[in-house]
């Protein structure tokens, strides 16, 4: 489908914000398949094949059909093949993150959110502070709120329970003082505090979700901006369409699935980037926290401060005579979210000493080691576990393609 088409579909429907499926929509060049071998891999598959294997995957669901038709819609719509690698990835991802369910339901979510409203209540910062003055002010404001908290079974009930507190708290001067104390926008600032941060059927991280529609839009988001991406996010063909995009729609020059299924998990290039941490870490003679993420992060924002990484390539350069200026380092270092880091001085003349240090080429990607934490999780989880048990479910999914 066009995107001609595709934008005279968006003006005559108030189903699903267009701005999201536009973005889907355009040609994205630096999204490129995994090497395949020839064979199963490369076979595309058909609606009835798609439907047999969401069938197989969770045999009880009852609209397989309207499942399969979502999958392959998502991929077309955003520009990739349906591949037998590309649909299973997708089945076995929903799957693992919500066994089919558009909203699913989190056992003991209530309870939960309970507990981390009391935790920031507990907290010094200036979120809790606002919190503590607003229900001082009006005990009823909190009965409410813990009253939603306490009966939400799903993530979008927990959603709506802070939008509900916005609307009951937020007056039309009070978002402008917020606006003019923080700059990026009152909605924004309050957004970047929700507990919910991944939602829908393949857990979609809001963050990216918004950066598509703020860098469409190309100003901060309103508070509608924001809902209407998240309620977009809790439906059927938007969570599909936007973890596709979130799942495939890139370039990763990974040899191996699971790598891409860490990443989905961790953020983009964290399995590529963990891997150039453990050469850093070798060479440096020190250890560092293999989790995918090369500098400090403020929010969505780069901190000044240097990461332990980040100095230990600078001590290497050195110590090794490397042609590499502090400069230099954090310049390349801020693309590591980008296919192209690894063109980067830094990356490339890191690699390069590896090899002729040890004589041998470091691992392109590794796991990255991170201990997930979430109010929808009761017990401890890794990234290596979510991967895993992703890449279990993909494997058989593919043994089942016919």
């Amino acid at each position: 489908m066009s995107v001609g088409r595709l934008a005279r579909t968006c003006l005559n429907t108030l189903i699903v914000p267009c701005l999201l499926v536009l973005l889907a929509a355009r040609p994205a060049s630096s999204a490129e398949p995994d090497p395949v071998s020839a064979g199963t891999l490369a076979q595309v598959l058909s609606h009835g094949q798609t439907r047999r294997l969401i069938s197989l995957a969770q045999p009880r669901l009852k609209d397989a059909a309207g499942w399969a038709e979502d999958i392959l819609w998502a991929l077309e719509i955003s520009g990739l093949s349906r591949s037998a690698e590309n649909v299973c990835a997708l089945v076995a991802t929903i799957d693992q993150e919500s066994n089919f369910k558009a909203n699913p339901p989190v056992e003991g979510l209530g309870r939960r959110a309970i507990a981390a409203l009391k935790a920031k209540l507990d907290g010094t910062g200036l979120h809790a502070l606002v919190l503590r003055t607003l229900f001082a002010a009006d005990p009823s404001i909190k009965r409410r709120l813990l009253d939603r908290l306490r009966a939400a079974r799903t993530e979008r009930d927990i959603d709506v329970a802070y939008r509900k507190l916005i609307a009951e708290t937020l007056t039309v001067q009070s978002i402008i003082e917020l606006d003019r104390d923080y700059g990026l926008g009152a909605a924004e600032f309050l957004e970047s505090r929700n507990e919910i941060t991944t939602i829908g059927s393949m857990q979609v991280s809001v963050v990216s979700a918004l950066e598509f529609e703020r860098r469409y839009l190309g100003r901060p988001l309103y508070f509608e901006d924001i809902y209407r991406v998240r309620d977009f996010l809790y439906t059927r063909r938007g969570g599909i369409l936007a973890g596709t995009r979130q799942l495939l729609g890139y370039r990763s020059g990974y040899t191996e699935k699971v790598h891409r299924f860490a990443d989905y998990n961790a953020g983009r290039y964290s399995s590529r980037n963990a891997a150039f941490q453990w050469a850093v870490s070798r060479l440096d003679g020190r250890d560092l926290d293999l989790d995918g993420d090369l500098l400090i992060y403020r929010g969505q924002d780069v901190s000044a401060a240097k990461s332990r990484t980040e100095q230990a390539i600078i001590r290497i350069a050195e110590a090794r005579g490397l042609p590499l200026n502090p400069r230099q380092v954090r310049q390349d270092l801020r693309m590591e979210k980008d296919f192209g880091f690894t063109a980067t001085p830094t990356y490339t003349r890191v690699i390069g000493l590896f090899k002729n240090t040890y004589g041998e080429d470091p691992p392109f990607a590794r796991i990255p080691e991170i201990r997930l934490q979430s109010v929808k999780l009761d017990r401890p989880l890794t990234t290596a576990w979510f991967a895993r048990r992703v890449d279990g479910r993909y494997r058989r999914c593919l043994s089942r393609v016919g």
